[in-house]
């Protein structure tokens, strides 16, 4: 079984608009996703800009497509729509089974888990926990507010930045649970969030790992897989990642020198770092497993392996993020 994870970076629906007067066209066709794109290119008619989104998703397709995962985790996608549709536009139909539930990030930006079209693995369940607290007796307060910087969409008293997607699939007589995560950013948006950004991320790593117990006492295999944004060598941030390393899954790549782990390419610093990983239950055996680096945008010096032919200096990349890929025996 191989298993993925792949930060796919702002995939986006691309939408066409019917005349909203028209007595024409049905109801169906007034509004209705066409494609996928990135947040900020391809929106505004200009097919210059499609085209380049279009590259851009065509690299991001072929990260995924080389790993061959039987199952895959994404991060950074708007909505269920935009997963079935690059699914089918850049995938040909690669997944049969596709899920994603609405959380609760400010962008719009959802985790997703896909399994591969004709893997042996029958869906027992999918739960979310993107309404939970941070403290018992709350609930989250879901809305939009404004203020002087503008409207921004309010998840309030959300434990969860955006979600920790479970799935359960019984494969070769044996129940896994993956447990899809985006944990919160090292920034911090005042408006939406009460808690300094590294006491949040500590919040979710120990609800996690009290997930991964609960499954492992149910006679499942978890697999945590996420981007769960910083580095957990990081001499102060990584401590936030503690309760979830610490809580006996094995990191697939802590063995890996340290140079070697890094998954993301930040352009602002123009440096590397670790931010995605695939942890996974001690009873499964890891056959292999790679970081696929090939659709990293030129600007990063710190790779100089082979990469797509398509991928340039600037808005081509497939994702600021490299994929992972993690191959099990069962």
């Amino acid at each position: 079984m191989r298993v993925a994870w792949f930060n796919v970076e702002n995939l986006f629906t691309r939408y066409a608009f019917g005349n909203p007067v028209s007595e024409v066209l049905p109801y169906d066709r007034q509004v209705i996703a066409v494609g996928v794109t990135a947040v900020d290119r391809g929106t505004d008619g200009a097919d210059g800009n499609i085209a380049l989104a279009g590259m851009q998703r065509d690299n991001t397709a072929r990260v995924i497509l080389d790993m061959q995962p039987d199952v895959l985790g994404v991060s950074e996608v708007e909505n269920l729509a935009a997963l079935r549709i690059f699914n089918q536009q850049y995938l040909s139909h690669y997944f049969d089974r596709i899920f994603l539930v609405e959380g609760n990030d400010g962008r719009g930006i959802d985790v997703g888990i896909c399994v591969r079209k004709g893997f042996a693995a029958d869906v027992l369940g999918l739960r979310t926990h993107a309404h939970e607290t941070l403290e018992p007796r709350q609930s989250v307060e879901w809305g939009v507010v404004s203020d002087d910087g503008g409207p921004v969409y309010l998840a309030r008293n959300a434990l969860f930045s955006r979600d920790c997607l479970e799935l359960d699939l019984r494969v070769n007589g044996q129940t896994l649970t993956f447990m899809a995560n985006h944990f919160k950013s090292q920034g911090k948006s005042s408006r939406r969030e009460l808690l300094p950004p590294d006491e949040l991320r500590t919040r979710q790593a120990t609800r996690v790992a009290e997930l991964v117990k609960t499954a492992q006492a149910a006679g499942k295999l978890p697999i945590v897989f996420g981007d769960l944004n910083v580095d957990d060598t990081h001499p102060q941030r990584g401590q936030s990642l503690a309760p979830l390393m610490t809580c006996g899954l094995q990191d697939s790549f802590a063995d890996l020198p340290r140079n070697e782990r890094w998954t993301h390419y930040y352009v602002v610093g123009q440096d590397v770092s670790r931010l995605d990983y695939i942890l996974h239950d001690p009873r499964l055996t890891r056959t292999s497993r790679a970081i696929n680096r090939r659709g990293i945008t030129l600007k990063c010096r710190q790779y100089d392996g082979e990469r797509y032919p398509a991928v340039g200096y600037a808005h081509n990349a497939a994702s600021d993020h490299a994929g992972l890929c993690v191959e099990f025996s069962l």
